[in-house]
């Protein structure tokens, strides 16, 4: 647990905070055609960021600590705390400098007495980069909370693949350090609307949704990106945030594929100029103006 706070500033839910740094340049050592020499390379920062609940620990989630209103606004969205931000009445940020840790960062999300207590009653438990399945005590939790997606959204192939080149010119922090995951929202004309990166998968979701929900979207018209693979964790964020359709550049886990089919979210995989892998619920991709055979 974060236990001081010397540094601490409160933020509404439309408020957008002073970012800290996201890459550090640190020495190295450069080995190419048998000669070294001393080197500086930027490296994506990692650190230790808590999501409080009325000032309580809830879970210690290890990201890039930038966006992390919207970080805190959409791990409460995908882990199934509250359903809207009319239901998160503040949150705030604040931080500070640990021996032999470096900085330290935190998110107080305030929520109703009644969900409050519920969330309480969840497991907290520490993450590493990323939480997908924070709070769950059982295998029997995997699919909860979860309501069938039932959007009419349908998107042609094409335009799936210009959402993926816009995330690839907004991913500042990959092309300087080769380590953050990206995640991006888009619409059915493949136009980026909302974009986030982490070191985590997961933290960089529930970024990008807590994005799109400060801004009122809606999320059942929405097209997401991901940048890595899609597993039980991403899917399972997908499915409860209601997204309709999910797509990676790399491949999807089974029970990645299984949450989507039975929660009735599209799933793509290794989406490349001119090709695409669709897992299921193919219905709402269109090739050229044309549905797509059933699976």
């Amino acid at each position: 647990m974060v236990r001081s706070a010397r540094r601490q500033e409160r933020y509404s839910l439309s408020k957008q905070s002073e970012q800290p740094s996201v890459v550090s340049r640190q020495p190295s050592l450069r080995v190419e055609e048998n000669r070294a020499r001393v080197d500086g390379d930027e490296l994506a920062v990692e650190a230790p960021c808590e999501i409080r609940l009325g000032g309580r620990s809830y879970v210690l989630l290890m990201a890039t600590p930038a966006d992390l209103r919207h970080l805190a606004l959409g791990f409460c969205l995908t882990e199934g705390l509250v359903a809207s931000t009319r239901e998160v009445l503040d949150i705030s940020l604040g931080g500070d400098e640990l021996p032999g840790v470096g900085p330290v960062y935190w998110a107080d999300v305030s929520l109703p007495p009644e969900l409050a207590r519920r969330a309480r009653a969840r497991r907290a438990a520490p993450a590493a980069t990323s939480c997908g399945l924070c709070g769950l005590e059982s295998f029997r939790d995997l699919g909860g909370g979860i309501v069938p997606v039932r959007s009419a959204l349908t998107v042609e192939l094409e335009n799936i693949q210009k959402l993926f080149k816009a995330m690839e010119e907004g991913q500042g922090i990959y092309r300087r350090t080769g380590a953050a995951h990206a995640v991006a929202l888009g619409n059915a004309q493949g136009e980026l609307l909302h974009l986030a990166e982490d070191v985590g998968r997961h933290n960089a979701m529930d970024k990008v949704l807590g994005m799109a929900m400060s801004e009122g979207r809606d999320l059942s018209e929405c097209v997401c990106a991901v940048s890595g693979r899609i597993s039980l964790e991403m899917a399972l964020k997908a499915a409860r945030a209601g997204l309709p359709m999910v797509s990676s550049v790399s491949a999807a886990t089974s029970l990645g594929r299984k949450i989507c089919e039975q929660s009735g979210v599209t799933l793509l995989g290794f989406v490349r100029q001119g090709r695409a892998t669709i897992y299921c619920h193919p219905q709402r991709v269109l090739n050229q103006g044309e549905p797509l055979p059933g699976l």
